[in-house]
């Protein structure tokens, strides 16, 4: 009877054997691959969140309604440099000429310098390309030549704001010379360019206050080429018809296409807005605020 147990223990030794080796097995890889993946994983730093959640799947929070604010850096003091650039382009046939005088910004004399010197050329070029992708190859007589010419001025530089005005004249039309201006408002603290809205809290209640001062301004100035039925179309308080204004520390200057609000004879007239005439609609904390006497916003 002892013989026959012990029998069966001994056949017994090789399936506890394999059962042994196997739980080895498993338990050294388990703890070879819960190595791994702690190696992988990089610890949380006390500066900032897990790179892990780069890499989550859990759905993000909804988004909100507010604009994300632009990025601004800080100015120096000191209003920057606005150097002088000309620019010439011909064909080869002589049919047509560009000569454009146009800003740009001393490298270094603003932080952002580069990036609006970018978009001040970006738009010359646009308007170059218009002109010799349309109507200069067009010889309107035997032996002339087409021409655009374009220059700027300067309506303000200071340490923060900057406000430009290109203006080109074309030729190459039968009869009279067309004669074309836009403006560039800057902020130097973001490199962007400003809008109205951007200004104003109720930029509608802006421009009915712009339209009525334009009114009485116009009728003053023009005299006796003032046509109120051609004012008043050119007036109207909608934001086209005053797209071409200009920060000055005196006020908002507006400026008309030829043909907005006269003849031809009238040219393009400007407007000058008080920023006490504005100052009721104006943002406090905005990038004209201070133009406006409103306190500096901190």
């Amino acid at each position: 009877m002892e013989s026959n147990f012990l029998g069966r223990i001994k056949a017994l030794f090789p399936i506890v054997a394999l059962a042994i080796v196997a739980v080895v097995a498993v338990t050294t890889a388990m703890t070879i691959l819960g190595d791994t993946q702690s190696d992988a994983t990089v610890a949380p730093s006390a500066s900032g969140p897990s790179p892990t959640a780069a890499f989550s799947d859990a759905p993000s929070a909804s988004p909100t309604e507010s604009p994300s604010p632009l990025l601004t850096v800080p100015l120096p003091s000191a209003a920057p440099v606005v150097l002088t650039i000309y620019k010439a382009e011909h064909d080869p046939s002589r049919i047509w000429y560009v000569v454009w005088r146009y800003p740009r910004f001393q490298p270094g004399s603003t932080p952002l310098a580069a990036a609006m010197n970018q978009d001040i050329l970006d738009e010359v070029n646009t308007r170059i390309a218009s002109f010799e992708g349309g109507p200069a190859a067009v010889q309107q007589a035997a032996g002339k030549v087409n021409t655009l010419t374009g220059s700027f001025t300067v309506d303000m530089v200071s340490w923060d704001l900057v406000s430009l005005t290109l203006k080109w004249v074309d030729d190459s039309a039968p009869g009279n010379l067309a004669t074309n201006i836009e403006t560039l408002n800057y902020a130097l603290d973001s490199g962007q360019r400003l809008d109205l809205g951007q200004l104003f809290v109720d930029t509608q209640a802006a421009l009915s206050i712009v339209s009525a001062q334009s009114g009485q301004q116009l009728t003053r100035s023009l005299g006796a080429g003032f046509d109120p039925a051609v004012v008043a179309a050119g007036i109207t308080a909608v934001a086209t018809n005053f797209s071409n204004w200009a920060l000055t520390p005196a006020g908002l200057k507006i400026t008309f296409s030829e043909y907005q609000v006269g003849t031809l004879a009238v040219g393009m007239p400007s407007v000058l807005i008080p920023w006490a005439s504005l100052k009721s609609v104006m943002r406090p904390d905005g990038p004209a605020a201070r133009l406006a006497g409103f306190p500096a916003h901190t």
